[in-house]
């Protein structure tokens, strides 16, 4: 089985709350799910979005053979594809360094599966962007609401 997946994160600073959304496409069925977390930074909740999805994907989905994987988080594609084609100093930016434990759980993935990382411009219709933008920016909502007791 081949998936597409699109991951997004809403980070909502003000609040130090964060959402993230997943949307994974297969032949036969379409997924979505999404869940509120700590919002440290843009790039946190977007690597939560990206380790969520991998984690479901290991343990509810069989004979998966590729994932395609479409952030709008370029950072993160060029760090995977680096580590994917083994180039050195992955970690010197202030960057990686400060995400390295979040970095090496989402790349830990790339021995399970067979990843391809892509980069989707956020905001412009593509339709599996837009359902995981959605469900991140819902997620950190309802969380915002509970916090302030509505």
């Amino acid at each position: 089985m081949k998936l597409e997946v699109y991951t997004d994160g809403s980070c909502f600073e003000n609040y130090s709350i964060g959402g993230w959304g997943v949307y994974i496409v297969s032949d036969d069925q379409k997924i979505q799910f999404s869940g509120p977390c700590n919002c440290k930074s843009s790039l946190y909740v977007e690597l939560v979005a990206i380790l969520k999805a991998l984690e479901y994907i290991e343990y509810y989905l069989y004979d998966v053979e590729a994932i395609e994987i479409f952030t709008d988080c370029d950072f993160i594609a060029k760090i995977a594809n680096q580590y994917s084609s083994k180039k050195k100093g992955l970690y010197r930016s202030k960057s990686t360094l400060k995400y390295k434990k979040l970095l090496d759980q989402v790349l830990g993935y790339t021995s399970i599966f067979q990843i391809e990382w892509h980069v989707v411009k956020s905001h412009r219709g593509v339709e599996g962007n837009e359902i995981a933008d959605n469900l991140a920016k819902k997620a950190a909502l309802i969380s915002i609401k509970q916090k302030m007791g509505g």
